[in-house]
């Protein structure tokens, strides 16, 4: 029997890799999903040597210190490889600190140049962490949100909280502004950091993920993928948070591509449920939608929720992607040219939050 239920785990682990990859295709650009012989003959050239840590980084890595594979290790012996980037002109101590978390078969570096998320660090003067799942956990890098128990997926959102609580004392970061984004099981990871260390990180941003609890295998993760959940949405929340999320409340930006062909859009909008349960925003609430780039490759529609004047709860609805990072680098797998600049959009939402001291959220 033990042998049937692994033999069945590796299978559907198998089939939600082959359905993120084919999904990731259809994302990409023509030119990269259909490599020239030209192009191909280059790809076949050895590549050249590996960025040693501490130099500038390339230009579109931004202006600032790109140190690529740093290793982290835990209390227990854990071991998490990150890279860091440090902007231009970065102030000595106090800054701000994004934590950028990769889809499948996504490398730090990639993500980082596909995002271009280096070069908001710069104007905006804060620090990013890029964790970088291992292959020895999950051959795909995939973080793995679709199992957040303590000894799986919850044991890597622990890992990546306890590499930001000893960054943020190493570098004097600001603790009250700290904030963590994904794409994609990137997403589904920021989630449970967020949701297990709500004191923490002061905001969330997850772009193409999936809805929150739902899943708690692989295959389990390929139905909720496809097609959200069909379980009341605030008790998967409770099942995977420290409890202490319901009281403290957690900002969060949800962007969805409306063309998603492997995270099904209705998981944006039960995202979207979810985080007004848990920030207590009532559903007699009425959200403020607009409309914005009509007419445009990079039309969405944004739902606020706010209390008072400032916004806690945003969804932004993007009409013509797939299962990319919008308004990304497109020479880069699984970035999208079309749609708004999602790293933007998520740099100006988390800037205006912080976490204070009482762990109240605040503008």
């Amino acid at each position: 029997m033990a042998r049937s239920f692994t033999s069945l785990f590796f299978k559907a682990a198998k089939k939600l890799s082959k359905l993120q990859r084919a999904a990731m295709r259809m994302a990409a650009p023509k030119s990269a999903r259909k490599r020239t012989p030209s192009v191909r003959k280059a790809a076949a050239k050895p590549a050249p040597p590996a960025a040693t840590p501490r130099q500038p980084a390339a230009p579109s890595l931004g202006g600032g210190r790109w140190e690529s594979s740093r290793q982290f290790s835990d209390g227990a012996g854990r071991q998490l490889t990150f890279a860091r980037y440090t902007p231009v002109s970065a102030p000595r101590a106090g800054m701000p600190l994004v934590v950028m978390l990769h889809g499948c078969r996504q490398t730090s570096l990639a993500f980082a140049r596909g995002t271009r998320m280096n070069q908001w660090a710069d104007a905006g003067g804060f620090m990013v962490l890029y964790p970088q799942q291992s292959m020895t956990r999950q051959v795909q890098r995939c973080w793995r949100w679709f199992q957040p128990d303590d000894q799986h997926g919850g044991a890597e959102a622990d890992l990546i909280a306890a590499l930001i609580r000893a960054e943020v004392a190493r570098h004097g970061l600001d603790p009250e502004r700290v904030y963590v984004a994904g794409l994609s099981a990137g997403a589904g990871m920021a989630a449970l950091v967020a949701l297990r260390h709500p004191t923490l990180i002061a905001a969330v941003a997850m772009h193409s993920g999936p809805v929150v609890g739902d899943a708690h295998s692989a295959a389990g993760g390929i139905g909720t993928m496809r097609r959200g959940s069909l379980k009341p949405l605030l008790p998967l929340l409770e099942g995977v948070a420290d409890p202490g999320v319901f009281r403290l409340g957690m900002p969060a930006l949800i962007l969805q591509g409306q063309l998603d062909p492997a995270v099904a859009p209705r998981n944006g909008k039960q995202l979207f449920e979810q985080f007004r349960a848990l920030n207590d925003l009532r559903p007699e609430d009425v959200p403020v939608e607009r409309v914005l780039g009509l007419g445009t490759d990079k039309a969405y529609r944004r739902v606020d929720l706010l209390r008072g004047r400032k916004t806690i709860l945003r969804l932004c609805e993007i009409t013509r992607l797939e299962h990319a990072w919008s308004g990304g680098d497109a020479s880069v797998k699984y970035h999208a040219r079309g749609g708004p600049d999602a790293s933007a959009l998520v740099w100006r939402f988390f800037q205006g939050l912080r976490r204070t001291g009482s762990g109240q959220p605040q503008a």
